[in-house]
């Protein structure tokens, strides 16, 4: 039997059926004005022994939530939790509607729902294998009880204090990171025993270091200019490469870091990992990023001798890099390319030798640098394999092709 249904009524079930977004929660990330309130916990998904962040995916930035569905919100760190600290550090919500979660049995706006301070990032060893079959790898990340979720994995030599490279895995979303987030002072950990890292890098110490190296004050003084020329902190997985400001903190590690020109850093380095980001955003790509470091730079002493430098010379430990590389690989189409930059801003000229391998660097069509700038750092592009043959610590992977 054919039952009539009238049309006002099929309207107006159409005008009220929820969509997937009007039924579920919207969270804005923005920074500092969103509904991610400092200081802000992590917002996971947490299923099992899979644990992974949860990026906004669109280009409001906002986290979509369908109602019902929960995340975690967690506190890492002694005394930290979440709201209340009955609660404890790690606090299943579930969406119910808009800004509102429910918690403990209660509703609660999400804006409310803060950690006691700000997440406490740590380090740990991870088991093998072993990273440039010698050493065990390092990773930086977030302790939760039995649990560790890393944002950064590191290969580090605990005799030279040397970081090979980083890697870490580059969200497709990276282009709604948190801008302006407060950048926290470094941290040296329980890393470089024996040293104050902090106190190496100050330009005072970095005056004199170098003048006891080259044997001369005033070799010294035309080359470093407070607040102008001096061996930066350069990052090697950088702050930017990271969405939300507690994983963007988790990059101020000592063994996340390498003595780094600051023309250099503010120039063809820093415009290198912005043309990165910008792909990855621009091609929703999902990027395995690895940074290092190659070789010692060295500059004339007063005799004209080259001669290496260190932060720390009495131990040769802390070496200025003459080489920063990185790769960018894609594990879907097995695509990727090598970069490098010579941290060396004082050279003369170009010389043949500066180059590890054949520079492809036109091929790269997204890539927006300035290679040739001396001050900005001599900069140029090779395929990875070329590159590993002069760099062995570059981990093997099965390329395909250029990423370009």
């Amino acid at each position: 039997m054919l039952v009539a249904v009238p049309f006002f009524v099929f309207v107006t079930w159409i005008l009220t059926k929820p969509t997937s977004i009007d039924a579920g929660c919207s969270i804005s990330t923005k920074y500092p004005n969103g509904d991610l309130k400092e200081p802000q916990p992590l917002i996971l998904r947490w299923k099992g022994s899979d644990i992974s962040f949860l990026y906004p995916e669109n280009k409001n930035r906002t986290l979509e939530i369908h109602t019902g569905d929960t995340i975690h919100l967690v506190c890492p760190g002694k005394d930290n939790y979440l709201k209340d600290e009955y609660w404890g550090d790690q606090v299943p919500a579930t969406c119910v509607w808009d800004k509102t979660f429910r918690v403990k049995g209660e509703n609660y706006d999400f804006r409310t729902l803060t950690c006691a301070k700000d997440p406490e990032d740590s380090t740990k060893y991870r088991k093998p294998p072993c990273c440039t079959c010698k050493h065990n790898p390092v990773e930086i990340g977030f302790k939760m009880g039995n649990d560790f979720i890393a944002t950064i994995e590191i290969c580090y030599n605990d005799e030279t204090y040397e970081t090979y490279y980083t890697k870490f895995r580059m969200t497709k979303h990276i282009g709604n990171f948190q801008r302006s987030y407060p950048r926290p002072q470094f941290k040296q950990g329980n890393f470089f025993h024996g040293i104050n890292v902090n106190k190496l890098y100050t330009f005072r110490a970095q005056k004199e270091t170098l003048a006891k190296i080259l044997g001369s004050s005033d070799l010294v003084a035309g080359k470093l200019r407070e607040s102008v020329q001096f061996l930066s902190r350069g990052h090697l997985a950088a702050k930017s490469d990271f969405i939300y400001g507690s994983q963007q903190r988790s990059t101020f590690w000592y063994v996340n870091a390498a003595p780094q020109w600051l023309s250099f850093n503010d120039g063809n380095w820093k415009l290198l990992e912005t043309s990165i980001r910008d792909l990855v955003t621009n091609r929703k790509l999902d990027l395995d990023v690895y940074t290092g470091t190659h070789d010692i730079m060295t500059m004339k002493n007063i005799y004209g001798v080259q001669t290496r430098l260190y932060l720390y010379p009495e131990r040769q430990v802390l070496p200025v890099p003459k080489y920063f590389w990185k790769v960018i690989y894609d594990p879907k189409s097995k695509k990727g390319t090598a970069f490098v930059g010579l941290n060396d801003p004082f050279i003369e000229s170009r010389y043949t030798n500066m180059f590890l391998c054949l520079d492809v660097t036109k091929e790269i069509t997204w890539l927006k640098w300035d290679p040739n700038n001396v001050t900005a750092g001599i900069s140029y592009a090779c395929t990875i394999n070329e590159l590993r043959k002069k760099i062995p610590e570059i981990p093997d992977l099965y390329v395909t092709n250029l990423l370009k």
